[in-house]
């Protein structure tokens, strides 16, 4: 496993070549890194997997953003390859579609054969149904949708919640056409283009006071983002492989630029704060190496010295008790919060004379707040930096109510 100790902790796909250079065999993970390290560490890997293991001379891997891409690019490349070890794993040797049939009532499922019709989309073909099923899986939980033909009979996944049932009601229907046609379209890679169309319709929901209707589009938009983030095609991987590299380098670029900064830093460190009225009040820190969380160097804090809500107070003790260890330095320091909280991280860095820039982010507007203008830096939705500067404190801020709730419920438990 010497060899292969370099491969990144990230969310992609792995290839497998032999000792000829022929590419036998193409998975995904949300790490590759731990992901192929189980080969090679895994004693009881059955007959099939470790004729594969002995095979292996080589290994490549393509890095992603999310692991909707994972899916898609590993079916392209098993589809374009199609390598031995995953040709044996299918479990048919027929191509596999996602269909969506037409009329009133379109239902989703996996066929084999399927002719071309008006009206009907395919998509495919999936080297596998396992692949196909999986991707179905990720978009059922965003858009719940329909597969059954018995209408008086609701299946187990309407009670689930992933099925709408639209036989129901003649309105159902009508919204149903509309969540069968966005999830043709994230199928097709378009998912910036629903990504804007839900917005809109999330606004014009709350405009007209349908707030129940605008709460779960909005909650269809956070999964869909998480789902896809910035979606990109597998031709667009397998033309540029470094694509993800580069898009964050893009990134940090941007951010140096915008913040005036020396260097493109190598360590940003995020802190962010979580609490209810105080009680329980966690501080937490996300750093980003090179644009990328490295989650091995995040820090929790159990808030110590006060239990009231104090936001300045917390930003300071937090930051007080990391400048206290012997932690590497970073580049530049990111505080959830706005120009009081700031001044607050200024006043620690000072005493402890660390010389690295520090900006805050303010959520209400993603506004970002520097020591050396008084007006806040508005960057546009699209900017690159500013969809940095979010992700890290997006990640540090889930890092923080996630040990929040730990305490929360720990102490409910301790009661009961």
């Amino acid at each position: 496993m010497q060899k292969f100790t370099s491969l990144p902790d990230v969310p992609g796909i792995y290839q497998f070549y032999d000792s000829r250079g022929k590419l036998i065999y193409v998975g995904k993970s949300v790490s590759i890194k731990k992901r192929v390290g189980a080969y090679f560490t895994n004693k009881n890997l059955g007959p099939k997997t470790s004729l594969l293991v002995s095979k292996i001379a080589e290994v490549k891997y393509i890095k992603v953003f999310s692991e909707f891409e994972a899916l898609l690019l590993e079916a392209e490349l098993i589809r374009i390859h199609q390598p031995f070890f995953n040709s044996i794993a299918k479990d048919d040797k027929s191509p596999v579609y996602i269909k969506i049939t037409a009329g009133r009532i379109p239902l989703i499922f996996l066929v084999r054969k399927e002719a071309p019709k008006k009206d009907v989309f395919l998509k495919g073909p999936f080297p596998s149904a396992k692949i196909a099923r999986e991707i179905l899986t990720l978009a059922r939980k965003i858009f719940p949708y329909c597969h059954h033909r018995n209408p008086k009979k609701p299946c187990l996944y309407v009670h689930l919640g992933l099925c709408p049932y639209p036989y129901s009601s003649q309105s159902k229907q009508k919204i149903y056409l509309a969540t069968t046609n966005r999830i043709k379209k994230l199928l097709s890679g378009r998912s910036k283009i629903l990504l804007r169309q839900l917005t809109v319709e999330m606004t014009k929901a709350a405009k007209a006071q349908q707030f129940e209707r605008a709460n779960i589009t909005k909650k269809q938009i956070k999964q869909l983002e998480y789902l896809t983030t910035t979606y990109h095609a597998p031709q667009e991987f397998l033309e540029k492989p470094t694509l993800v590299d580069d898009l964050r380098l893009a990134k940090l670029k941007d951010l140096t630029e915008k913040l005036k900064l020396e260097k493109i830093p190598g360590r940003i460190e995020c802190y962010d704060i979580s609490s209810i009225s105080g009680k329980f009040a966690t501080g937490a820190l996300a750093v980003f190496i090179n644009g990328q969380a490295d989650k091995s160097q995040y820090r929790r804090f159990r808030i110590k010295f006060t239990d009231t809500p104090n936001d300045y107070e917390m930003i300071k003790e937090v930051l007080s008790r990391r400048f206290k260890n012997n932690w590497p330095k970073p580049d530049l320091i990111i505080v959830d919060g706005g120009r009081g909280h700031l001044n607050v991280a200024c006043g620690v860095l000072e005493i402890y004379k660390i010389t690295a820039p520090v900006v805050s982010l303010a959520k209400r507007f993603e506004e970002i707040y520097t020591s050396a203008k008084i007006l806040p830096l508005a960057l546009p939705k699209e900017s690159p930096a500013r969809q940095l500067a979010q992700n890290i404190r997006d990640e540090a801020h889930r890092f923080a109510i996630s040990y929040h709730r730990l305490l929360r419920s720990k102490n409910l438990l301790a009661k009961t």
